[in-house]
């Protein structure tokens, strides 16, 4: 009898139990610090509890979301710990490795032969179906997918259908009542502009799509091919697709680069963001030298004004310490990756620049305190460190992310580089920097190499070993996972969160691996006379070349070569007569020093 009374009480309590948690799970009584944002930027009550999410608008004024998940639900499991990294001095992924996630990547693209990109093939996130072409996403994904390729015949399909994407999409009539260049997300794979609320416009689009399509241009008209940059790129003819879908882009910025915005992560506005800005410049100061070789001296002449009234506003986001993004959004990891897709190689926010070393140190004492994955990857010696989006993020818990990893680790080999090519020390404040940098994201294996930081050579290594520890700790979150790139890793375990497969951390991830390879790759001697003379050419900066080629030989030297000697006077007369150097990952790359 006692039994069965201890079993029916047992059967009572468990049947309690589940009847707890199911209520538990569909309760809006959440306490703020575990709302998890079910919303977007503009959501509405109705349109927030038809997802059958909970609505309170009572944290006006704060981070807290009003459209949150019911519930806060059991924890999740924690991933089975992670392998050992490779050893030190190893590349982070193997060239099998970045193969299978370049194969991920490019499932993404060229989306039933339309020439849109998913943003991520997930139809259920903590944000709503990503099944969309973000017109920002795509611009870098395209622009990724040609300079981390080895030969123009990977890209080429995918890229012309890219641009005649961009040129239909240019056509539409705007449902939203806005220009459709500043449209934010496109149906797939129809291209029909997105109607629900969402942030609305968003600026950076035309300066990114611009910078993708000259560098692709520029490599039409390498190859012999300029028919097709006439006929949809650079028309001449305004009645032609507005000139072609280049221009139709630069004219935007030229005459609205000062409007308001939603940021990159669309979630606040403002008509001042470092990354708008900086990418704008790179566009224009691209679109000055291809309008130009183009025979549009009228063009390029109002884009160089419209460039002069910009340039000068990007120094207003240095406050001494860090670059930030805006006003009303200070520390933010858009800028890292900003430092990567705005740069031209010109010393403005060089990558080894005190601005940009300070702008690292605080953000990864940002995220080293705010995610306890990272304290608990520190104390069990997994180099790196895992950013996120921004101070006090709470979209689907305020978690890292890998993009904005990936671009630390691409901005790190940059640093490492530019150091290496000039063969000269960053400034004093920059150098304090990266040696504490170096110390933080990668300790045992700095230490193992014994390495002397106050050097060019032995700073170059220390940054690239930075690098690897970033994605050294984002393979060790993914490699149970068959190296799937998710949107985010959740804050506690590492475990992948939100949107899977999302395309920008690819792009992230190899563009870094591209740098890394070029600084790493074996070196050629330039046989200029001069013992040893090297001379550096990364990926970055053959990009750079390729971006604005062919007209940037007639602005001099090109600010991406680093001459040795008679290697100087050699490359000036390259210049002179108008050889302009393209990129192909797989040529000879040289290098000043062996630094891995």
């Amino acid at each position: 009898m006692a039994r069965a009374v201890l079993l029916a009480t047992t059967v009572v309590a468990v049947v309690l139990g589940v009847l707890t948690a199911q209520c538990a799970a569909d309760t809006c009584q959440v306490p703020d610090p575990s709302k998890k944002d079910c919303g977007y930027m503009g959501i509405n009550q109705q349109q927030c509890e038809a997802k059958g999410c909970c609505w309170q608008p009572d944290g006006q004024g704060s981070s807290t979301p009003w459209c949150f998940y019911k519930g806060s639900g059991p924890p999740p499991p924690p991933p089975p710990p992670p392998p050992p990294p490779p050893p030190p001095g190893q590349a982070p992924f193997s060239k099998s490795e970045v193969e299978k996630m370049r194969g991920y990547f490019l499932k993404n693209i060229d989306i039933q032969g339309s020439g849109g990109v998913v943003a991520s093939p997930d139809p259920n996130t903590p944000g709503g179906s990503y099944y969309y072409h973000w017109a920002r996403d795509g611009a870098l994904t395209m622009h990724a997918f040609q300079i981390t390729s080895s030969s123009a015949s990977d890209y080429d399909t995918q890229m012309q259908h890219y641009t005649k994407w961009v040129v239909a999409r240019h056509a539409e009539s705007d449902p939203n009542n806005i220009d459709v260049r500043i449209e934010p997300k496109f149906e797939l794979p129809s291209g029909t502009p997105y109607t629900g609320g969402w942030c609305r416009p968003q600026t950076d689009a035309p300066g990114l799509r611009a910078i993708t399509l000259i560098a692709y241009a520029n490599d039409l008209i390498q190859r012999g091919q300029k028919d097709f940059v006439m006929q949809y790129l650079w028309t001449g003819d305004s009645s032609s697709y507005y000139g072609g879908a280049i221009k139709h882009d630069l004219d935007w910025i030229a005459n609205n680069w000062e409007q308001n915005s939603c940021d990159l992560w669309e979630e606040v506005q403002s008509n001042d963001f470092f990354w708008n800005r900086y990418t704008m410049r790179k566009a224009l100061t691209n679109g000055v030298a291809f309008a130009q070789a183009m025979g549009d001296s009228q063009s390029s002449q109002a884009y160089g004004r419209v460039l002069a009234s910009l340039s000068p506003t990007l120094q207003r986001h240095y406050n001494g310490q860090f670059v930030f993004e805006a006003d009303n959004r200070q520390q933010d990891a858009a800028v890292i990756c900003a430092f990567n897709d705005g740069n031209l190689n010109d010393g403005v926010f060089a990558p080894n620049s005190a601005e940009v070393a300070g702008t690292i140190s605080t953000l990864n004492s940002l995220f080293s305190s705010s995610f306890p994955i990272n304290q608990k990857d520190d104390a069990a010696g997994v180099p790196g460190i895992l950013y996120g989006r921004y101070s006090g993020d709470q979209y689907a818990g305020g978690n890292p992310w890998v993009l904005t990893s990936g671009c630390l680790a691409e901005v790190l080999y940059r640093a490492a580089n530019s150091t290496a090519a000039t063969r000269r020390m960053p400034t004093a404040e920059a150098t304090e920097h990266f040696k504490a940098i170096a110390a933080q994201l990668n300790p045992a294996a700095v230490a193992a190499e014994n390495l002397d930081m106050d050097t060019p050579a032995g700073l170059a290594r220390a940054l690239v070993l930075s690098g690897d520890g970033v994605l050294n700790r984002i393979r060790a979150h993914t490699i149970n996972n068959d190296l799937h790139q998710p949107e985010q890793l959740d804050k506690n375990t590492g475990a992948e969160a939100s949107a899977t497969d999302l395309t920008w951390s690819y792009a992230t991830i190899l563009k870094a691996m591209a740098v890394r390879d070029t600084i790493t790759s074996a070196a050629s001697t330039l046989t200029s006379g001069f013992v040893n003379a090297r001379l550096v050419v990364g990926t970055a900066d053959l990009a750079a070349a390729r971006d604005a080629a062919p007209a940037a030989t007639q602005r001099g030297l090109p600010s991406w070569v680093a001459p040795v000697g008679a290697v100087g006077a050699a490359c000036a007369i390259v210049a002179a007569v108008g050889v302009v150097i393209t990129y192909r990952r797989n040529r000879q790359r040289a290098a000043y020093a062996p630094i891995a």
